[in-house]
């Protein structure tokens, strides 16, 4: 049954308390949760709107509901609706109060789903080119890691160097140029959730660059609906 959580955020947009339903929405400790940034635990598409909303909030003490996407700690998304309101308490800063109830994804027509299934495609046909001639040829190293990010990321899976590098069939070494530069053009951004320092940096794509390609995608699918259509 879908559930319904609460939690408390301070003024640096931290969770400063939650319930034992909202830990069951992310499937996390309480210790856990405690702490993170509401933008680290938000899917980057959602991020700008829910940071915007926040701050509209602080300003004018308005409450507002948001339909969005959680990241759990295991790379999941879950879709919620946030009710979201703040004491009017003097003094102090006021504190943001949360009320987050899990929902069934949107009915639309280009759904998280959908749009996977264009990205998924992509890759496929890129690979399927190297049955034409060499891939060296073609080779888009750059746009492969961008693909490959909206992929892994949908599907739950956190990416780091080794594990990009896999998926779009680059050295590490390649990969990790790549990387780079995706990161100094604000294409991918450092994922710092993992807290152990030893651990390899895992990488996602910015907000910006997410909703860019989500509407490439959608586009994409609606250009190919529309010459079926017309054939």
């Amino acid at each position: 049954m879908p559930q319904t959580g609460h939690v408390l955020i301070g003024a640096d947009n931290e969770l400063i308390d939650v319930d034992a339903a909202f830990c069951d929405i992310m499937r996390s400790d309480p210790d856990d949760l405690r702490g993170q940034s509401v933008a680290d635990l938000t899917a980057p598409a959602d991020r700008q709107e829910c940071v915007r909303a926040i701050l509209t909030l602080r300003q004018t003490q308005r409450p507002f509901t948001l339909v969005k996407r959680l990241i759990r700690h295991d790379g999941s998304l879950v879709w919620v609706r946030n009710t979201v309101s703040i004491t009017t308490s003097d003094g102090r800063a006021r504190t943001v109060v949360g009320t987050i109830e899990e929902v069934a994804a949107p009915e639309e027509n280009d759904t998280p789903a959908v749009l996977l299934d264009v990205a998924q495609f992509l890759i496929a046909e890129r690979r399927d080119r190297e049955a034409v001639c060499d891939r060296t040829l073609f080779s888009e190293p750059g746009w492969d890691a961008v693909l490959a990010a909206y992929v892994a990321e949908a599907e739950g899976r956190a990416v780091d160097v080794a594990t990009l590098a896999a998926m779009i069939d680059h050295t590490p070494s390649t990969t990790g140029r790549w990387i780079n530069a995706l990161v100094q053009h604000g294409v991918l951004e450092i994922e710092y959730r993992n807290p152990k320092a030893e651990a390899p940096k895992a990488f996602r794509l910015t907000a910006g660059t997410h909703r860019k390609l989500e509407t490439y995608l959608s586009t994409l699918r609606q250009r190919h609906r529309e010459t079926v259509m017309n054939d």
